[in-house]
């Protein structure tokens, strides 16, 4: 296999998959393979949670190995019959892992009834979104956690995939979405999955070290096309802040986007009945409300759009290095 041919394809596939999660989104079905992903870790979980720390790691690897196994076989084919078709099997796979389109549609379904003053209902599409409880958040504690995971989603559902999917197409795209669907579901600091969670959650940490840390360049970057965002508030407040946070990663993105809208996010909250008291991310002032939401959906959309350009960007590069027998 020629290494270039191989980074290039991928590439482009990649780029076709953002057009393909902007036009189609997430499909809301039952048998979409995330779903089928986790109600398979659900099952498992029922069998391996007694075996502790080794269960998590027995269904950590088997969910990985799963999720990875079927795309290698899927591409490996495709690129035996002909280039197009693992061009369109690698797109279809690394669309899968992308959830730009999805993220921006969350976040507006709060925003839309928390601009009309319906808190109650802005609360219910927010627990659509996040672990911790929502029943007694007021508007501006919606809006800073709907800001908060628009941003953490910045990298487990954009940048990560999309860096994994440059260097190993679909196969390595889905090996990330497998270990992120995992942490989502096991990987919490609390009684029942304090060590069955453990190899989860450090692998989704160790998976997403680089993307996190490449997150803030990117976000700054994305602030030039957004309006009421400051790059340099963005770089400033990830200097102070990036390490704010329990996670080792998800404070980078969190804090530049704090940055770059001139507010303050982090602080304590409810998740599965226990209070945590974690650290405050930014220094900004402005409020927090409706707008806000808008206004960190559209630098999510902005950051989104700098990941695709650079692909196609580093894409002109290899082909003009290795000339793509597809064009």
């Amino acid at each position: 296999m020629n290494l270039m041919l191989f980074v290039s394809l991928n590439l482009l596939s990649l780029v076709l998959a953002f057009m393909l999660d902007q036009w189609l989104g997430d499909p809301h079905s039952s048998l979409h393979p995330v779903c089928l992903m986790g109600r398979l870790n659900r099952w498992l979980e029922t069998f391996l949670h007694p075996w502790g720390f080794f269960g998590g790691l027995l269904l950590t690897l088997f969910s990985v190995t799963m999720a990875s196994l079927l795309p290698a076989i899927a591409l490996y084919l495709s690129w035996q019959w002909h280039l197009l078709a693992y061009v369109v099997v690698n797109t279809l796979i690394i669309a899968i892992c992308i959830s730009s389109k999805s993220m921006e549609e969350h976040a507006l379904a709060v925003h839309t009834p928390l601009a009309a003053g319906e808190l109650e209902n802005a609360r219910h599409a927010l627990s659509m979104i996040v672990s911790r409880h929502t029943s007694e958040l007021d508007e501006t504690e919606v809006a800073r956690s709907t800001v908060e995971s628009v941003a953490e989603n910045f990298t487990d559902g954009v940048l990560s995939p999309a860096l994994y999917a440059a260097l190993g197409g679909g196969t390595a795209a889905m090996f990330f979405k497998a270990i992120s669907t995992l942490d989502s579901m096991v990987g919490y600091r609390n009684e029942r999955y304090q060590h069955f969670g453990t190899f989860a959650a450090r692998s989704d940490d160790l998976l997403n070290f680089l993307p996190a840390r490449l997150s803030i360049l990117v976000i700054a970057l994305a602030t030039l096309f957004t309006p009421r965002a400051s790059a340099a508030g963005a770089l400033r407040a990830a200097a102070r802040y990036r390490k704010a946070h329990p996670s080792p990663n998800s404070a980078h993105s969190m804090a530049a986007f704090a940055g770059a809208l001139g507010v303050q996010l982090g602080g304590p909250a409810t998740y599965h009945g226990q209070r945590k008291e974690k650290p405050w991310i930014g220094d900004g002032t402005e409020p927090l409300n409706a707008q806000t939401i808008q206004n960190a959906t559209r630098l999510f959309s902005a950051a989104t759009i700098v990941v695709m350009f650079l692909a196609v960007a580093i894409f002109g590069i290899t082909w003009h290095l290795a000339p793509c027998p597809l064009l």
